[in-house]
C-alpha cells in the first residue's frame, strides 16, 4: 500500500511538470501545423506591381507587388535572393530551419561579451519570430522559435520560406518587405534596382534605424559594402560586379520628405479604384496608372491646409473636374503623414446649408420662380421650431433672396409643402442620401443628415456641368505592358435637370458668393457660384464652390467633433486662398 502511494506521489507530479513544460510546446506544434500560407498570401497587399502617374505624366508612386508565396513561376531576382542570404543566413539552403553552427557560435560570443548579444537566427527562424512571436529577448521565445522554425521547415520549400521572409522583414522608414523598401528609398520596382541599392537594402536587415541611409548615409554604405562583399566571397557576384557597384553613388528617393507622396490614403484610393476597374487583377502582373491628380495644385493645396489653424483642427478638400468628373485634387488631412482617414470619403458630416441647394432645385422644378415670395417668420411645425442661423428674419421675401440670406424657414417650408419624399428622391440623384440614409424628418431640407465632402462636392458639380451628373473618378486610363489599354475613363453622364432650373440654381450660387453669406469666396472680376454651410456649434464648416470647369468642396472641423470658434467663411476663405493659387490669381 505504501509503495502505491509513493508511486503515485512520484507519478502525479511528473505528469503535472510534463503537463507544464510539453503541453505549451505541443499546442504551438498544433497551430503551426495548421498554419494557413493561403491566408498570408491572400493579405490586403496589392496584386500587381504598379506605377501611378499623375495628370501631366509625373511619377506619384510605383510599388512592386509582394512575392507570390504559392506561385513557383513568381521568382525573387538572384541579386535579391543572394544578397539576404549572403548577408543573413549563408547556410540557408544546408540547414533544416536552424543552423546549429550558426547556434553555437553565437553561444559561444554571448558567453565572451558576457550578455545576450546576438541569436544566431536564420531566416527560417525570422520568419517563425515575424509570423507568429514578438521581439523579445528571452529564452523561452528562442525556443518556441526554433521549435516553429523546424515545423516550417519541413512543411514548406526553402523558396516559399524566403518569400515569406522578404515580404514581412523591417526594413526601416516604415518600409515591410523589400518591394516597399525599394519605393521608400529609392521609388523604384524592386526590377529596377542596381545591385548597389540591393545591398544597401539587404543590409538594413539587422538594425534597421541604426543603419538607415536617411540617419547615416555613411553607416549605410559601409554595411552595404559589407554585403557586396560577402556576396563575392560566397560567389554570388564576379569581381567586376562587386568593384562597380562599390563605386555606384547612392542617389536616395529624397521625395520621403515631399508631405503630398507620404498621403497613403490619397494613394489606397487611386489603387482601389484601379482594382475595381479591372475585371481580374490577379491576371496582371504591372499596371500603369494614370490618375487625374494634378500635382501642382496637390501640393499647393496640401501647403495651404499645413498652416490653417488652429493646430488640431482638420481639413479636407477634393476639386472636380465638373464636366468629366475627374477629380483633381484630394487633401485628406493636414498632415498626410500621420494620416489614418480619409476625411474626403469616409467622414460622414451634417451637412447644413449645403444640402439646400436640394430643396431649392426641387422648387424650381415644381415651378415655383425666383422672384415668388415666403415669408421668413419664426414658425413652428408642432414641436420643431427652427431659428435662421442669424437669428435675424426677413418677412415677407423672395426665393432668390432667402437663399442669398441662407434662411432656414423657407426651405423648411418649402419642403413641406413639396413633400419630404421628392426631397429626398432627387438628393438621391444628385448622388446624395446613400452614406446615411434619408428619411421624412422635416430638418433634413436644412442639412441635418449626413455626408462626405466627395459626394456634396459632385453634387455642386452639376450645376456647374449643364445639369449633367458624372460619377466621381481619380482615374483616366490603365495599362499594361504585356496587355496594352485595359481601361479609360469615357466620362458617361446621367442628364438630371433641365438646362432653365441649372441656370437659376447658378444665379442662386453666385448671389450667395457676390452678396450674401459665401462673401468671402469673392473674387474680384470672377463667377464664382458655390454654398456655404455649418452645422450645429461649428462643428462642421463647409463651402463648395465652382469657377470655370472646377468644383472644389471644403470641410474644416474636429475629428472629434468638439465645437469650434471659426466660421463657414473660414472654409470659404480657405477655397478662395486655394483658388486663386492654382489659377494664379488676385485678391
Amino acid at each position: 500500500m505504501n509503495g502505491i502511494k509513493y508511486k503515485y506521489f512520484i507519478f502525479t507530479p511528473s505528469i503535472f511538470i510534463f503537463i507544464v513544460i510539453f503541453f505549451p510546446i505541443l499546442n504551438l506544434i498544433r497551430i503551426t501545423l495548421n498554419f494557413d500560407l493561403q491566408k498570408i498570401n491572400n493579405s490586403k497587399s496589392i496584386n500587381y506591381s504598379y506605377e501611378i502617374l499623375s495628370s501631366d505624366n509625373k511619377i506619384l508612386s510605383k510599388l512592386s507587388r509582394k512575392f507570390d508565396v504559392l506561385n513557383n513561376i513568381n521568382s525573387i531576382p538572384f541579386f535579391i535572393k543572394y544578397s539576404f542570404i549572403s548577408g543573413e543566413d549563408k547556410r540557408f539552403f544546408k540547414h533544416n530551419g536552424i543552423d546549429l553552427i550558426g547556434l553555437s557560435r553565437a553561444f559561444m560570443n554571448n558567453i565572451r561579451s558576457g550578455y545576450f548579444k546576438e541569436g544566431g537566427s536564420t531566416i527560417t527562424q525570422q520568419v517563425a519570430r515575424l509570423i507568429f512571436l514578438n521581439n523579445d529577448i528571452s529564452f523561452q521565445r528562442k525556443i518556441k522559435e526554433i521549435i516553429i522554425a523546424l515545423f516550417l521547415d519541413l512543411k514548406y520549400s526553402k523558396n516559399q520560406i524566403l518569400k515569406l521572409y522578404l515580404n514581412n522583414i523591417y526594413l526601416g522608414s516604415g518600409a515591410y518587405g523589400v518591394n516597399e523598401a525599394a519605393k521608400v528609398y529609392f521609388g523604384k520596382l524592386i526590377n529596377e534596382l542596381t545591385l548597389s541599392e540591393i545591398a544597401l537594402i539587404a543590409g538594413l536587415a539587422p538594425a534597421p534605424s541604426i543603419y538607415s541611409p536617411y540617419e547615416n548615409i555613411d553607416l549605410a554604405i559601409e554595411q552595404r559594402n559589407k554585403i557586396l562583399k560577402s556576396m563575392y566571397i560566397d560567389g554570388y557576384i564576379s569581381l567586376g560586379e562587386k568593384d562597380e557597384a562599390l563605386k555606384e553613388k547612392i542617389k536616395l528617393n529624397y521625395q520621403k520628405n515631399n508631405k503630398y507622396f507620404r498621403d497613403k490614403l490619397l494613394l489606397d484610393f487611386i489603387l482601389e479604384e484601379a482594382t475595381n476597374k479591372i475585371k481580374n487583377d490577379k491576371k496582371y502582373k504591372f499596371l500603369r496608372i494614370k490618375s487625374s491628380i494634378n500635382k501642382n495644385w496637390q501640393e499647393i493645396g496640401q501647403k495651404i491646409s499645413k498652416s490653417t489653424g488652429p493646430n488640431d483642427i482638420e481639413i479636407a478638400l477634393v476639386s472636380i473636374e465638373s464636366n468629366t468628373g475627374l477629380i483633381r485634387s484630394m487633401i485628406t488631412s493636414k498632415n498626410p503623414t500621420i494620416n489614418e482617414f480619409n476625411r474626403v470619403t469616409s467622414a460622414v458630416r451634417p451637412l447644413g446649408s449645403t444640402f439646400k441647394i436640394i430643396p431649392y432645385a426641387a422648387a424650381l422644378i415644381e415651378g415655383i420662380k425666383l422672384n415668388d415670395k415666403f415669408e421668413d417668420l419664426p414658425t413652428c411645425w408642432e414641436d420643431y421650431c427652427p431659428k435662421n442661423f442669424s437669428a435675424n428674419y426677413s418677412g415677407k421675401i423672395s426665393l432668390l433672396q432667402s437663399f442669398i440670406t441662407s434662411s432656414n424657414i423657407v426651405p423648411l417650408k418649402i419642403a413641406d409643402d413639396i413633400g419630404l419624399k421628392k426631397i429626398i428622391n432627387l438628393a438621391n440623384l444628385f448622388g446624395l442620401g446613400y452614406e446615411q440614409k434619408l428619411e421624412e424628418f422635416l430638418p433634413l431640407a436644412i442639412g441635418s443628415y449626413g455626408d462626405n465632402l466627395l459626394n456634396i462636392t459632385n453634387a455642386y458639380a452639376v450645376l456647374n456641368s449643364n445639369g449633367n451628373l458624372h460619377e466621381p473618378s481619380v482615374i483616366e486610363k490603365i495599362e499594361s505592358n504585356y496587355y496594352g489599354l485595359i481601361w479609360e475613363n469615357k466620362f458617361i453622364h446621367k442628364k438630371i435637370l433641365a438646362p432653365k432650373v441649372n441656370q437659376n440654381l447658378n444665379n442662386l450660387l453666385e448671389k450667395s458668393v457676390s452678396e450674401g453669406t459665401s462673401i468671402a469666396a469673392s473674387i474680384k472680376g470672377k463667377k464664382i457660384y458655390g454654398k456655404t454651410g455649418t452645422s450645429d456649434g461649428n462643428r462642421d464648416l463647409w463651402f463648395i464652390g465652382s469657377i470655370n470647369n472646377l468644383t472644389t468642396g471644403v470641410w474644416i472641423g474636429f475629428d472629434e467633433n468638439k465645437k469650434s470658434k471659426l466660421s463657414s467663411g473660414n472654409a470659404a476663405y480657405f477655397w478662395k486662398k486655394f483658388i486663386s493659387k492654382i489659377f494664379d490669381l488676385k485678391f
